[in-house]
């Protein structure tokens, strides 16, 4: 089969892999379309300690299965027996795989195996440049879900690639009063712009007077070590600061500050199968959509799209590839 394998870094290539070998328990999937996310790209540039070439990266897909059933998958597979699946946080569980990472193949190729249990039959309506958001809106649903948001917050959220926006649009759907969206990149601030946020504008002073005396939740969508210091930065004391980018595996943060401030600190990873069930419901009401600011490339395409993405001027929110 054709898949697009990560070679070395800052290289990807497309190359004639063996199909998957299914076992038991699974079904392979023909991919029909695959979304780059920003682990994806962690991977590329060569700065993630799980994922070491020759690998084919890729978890967010939609596809066929062998019926013509079109399907997504769920790629976050749990094992189903330790302490924290059986408390319903498979998310956490301590044997957990994801698709692209370590020794498991992404679906960044013709075929993909996946557990009978992950996969999602989707409705013809639901198109692949919304239904490839299945798997990062969960991260977010599971986010709101954790942090329990009301209506008439003020929230703040650091960083608007795929799931900032994903974070403002729920913000926004869930009646939160007002939205500040930090972001250093033009194109992203104008996309948060017309997507209703408050105000989107570069971390500086207009946004610091906007915060005022603090906001009330403020969402790190980054991880960089600049982000995580703003998101605490724009908290007012007794608020509550989401850390949800994992740009970085460590940052020096002012915890003295922070605790003198009382802050409220989350930390959200992942989801639930839940989370995926409601992410699948949200797709297919519209109530989240990122087509206006989508890109599409072929597979074979894969060594421009990931430069694309790389790039500094970053023109797109969301990258899929056509397989």
């Amino acid at each position: 089969m054709r898949a697009l394998v990560y070679a070395s870094p800052r290289m990807v290539k497309v190359e004639d892999w063996p199909r998957p070998h299914i076992v038991p328990g699974e079904v392979e999937i023909a991919v029909t379309t695959a979304g780059i996310c920003g682990a994806d790209v962690t991977g590329f540039l060569g700065r993630s300690r799980r994922r070491k070439p020759p690998l084919i990266l890729g978890h967010e897909l939609v596809g066929l299965t062998a019926e013509g059933r079109r399907v997504v998958a769920d790629p976050l597979i749990s094992c189903g027996r330790c302490a924290q699946c059986v408390s319903s946080k498979g998310n956490l569980c301590r044997n957990l795989r994801l698709l692209g990472m370590d020794r498991t193949d992404g679906c960044f190729a013709e075929y993909v195996a996946v557990p009978t249990a992950q996969v999602h039959e989707i409705p013809n309506e639901l198109d692949d440049a919304r239904a490839v958001l299945a798997e990062p809106l969960a991260n977010v649903v599971h986010l709101f879900r954790l942090a329990a948001l009301q209506p008439q917050l003020r929230i703040g959220i650091v960083g608007a690639g795929t799931m900032g926006s994903m974070v403002l649009q729920l913000a926004l759907q869930q009646g939160m009063r007002e939205v500040l969206v930090e972001e250093v990149n033009e194109f992203r601030r104008a996309a948060a712009a017309t997507m209703g946020a408050t105000l989107a504008v570069n971390p500086g002073t207009e946004a610091r007077d906007f915060a005022g005396p603090g906001l009330d939740v403020v969402v790190d969508a980054c991880g960089t070590d600049e982000a995580r210091r703003e998101a605490f930065d724009l908290c007012r004391p007794a608020g509550t600061v989401v850390l949800l980018g994992l740009a970085r595996e460590r940052s020096e943060i002012n915890f003295a500050a922070s605790i003198r401030n009382e802050h409220r600190v989350l930390m959200s990873f992942g989801y639930t199968k839940e989370d995926f069930t409601h992410s699948l419901n949200l797709l297919a009401a519209r109530a989240i959509d990122l087509r206006p600011w989508t890109a599409q490339m072929a597979l074979e395409e894969g060594q421009q799209a990931f430069e694309r993405m790389t790039c500094a001027r970053r023109d797109t929110l969301k990258m899929i590839l056509r397989v």
